[in-house]
């Protein structure tokens, strides 16, 4: 696999680790909605990366980091671990 979609899909994973386990968090701060759709997002993308065919370009993690850091500005980790995952994603 190309080292780009390796990093692309770590990034994913991790981004997506964050977002699952977020609800769980006693300080849970991002509204619901938002993190279903970045959830959403996140696993098809991780699954396209999987089989090797990554979304087209218009459609990689347009926006999804900005949601959630607009949804919960007090919780910059999550925000900044989904946006780091979309620039890995359009990079490769």
């Amino acid at each position: 696999m190309d080292p780009r979609r390796t990093r692309a899909r770590e990034l994913v994973a991790s981004a997506l680790t964050h977002v699952e386990t977020q609800p769980a968090r006693p300080s849970c701060n991002v509204v619901s909605g938002p993190l279903c759709a970045c959830r959403e997002a996140l696993r098809g993308y991780l699954d396209a990366l999987g089989a090797n065919a990554p979304p087209p370009l218009r459609d990689r993690a347009q926006g999804i980091g900005r949601l959630i850091l607009d949804s919960s500005p007090a919780d910059p980790p999550l925000g900044n671990a989904i946006l780091q995952a979309g620039r890995a994603l359009r990079s490769c």
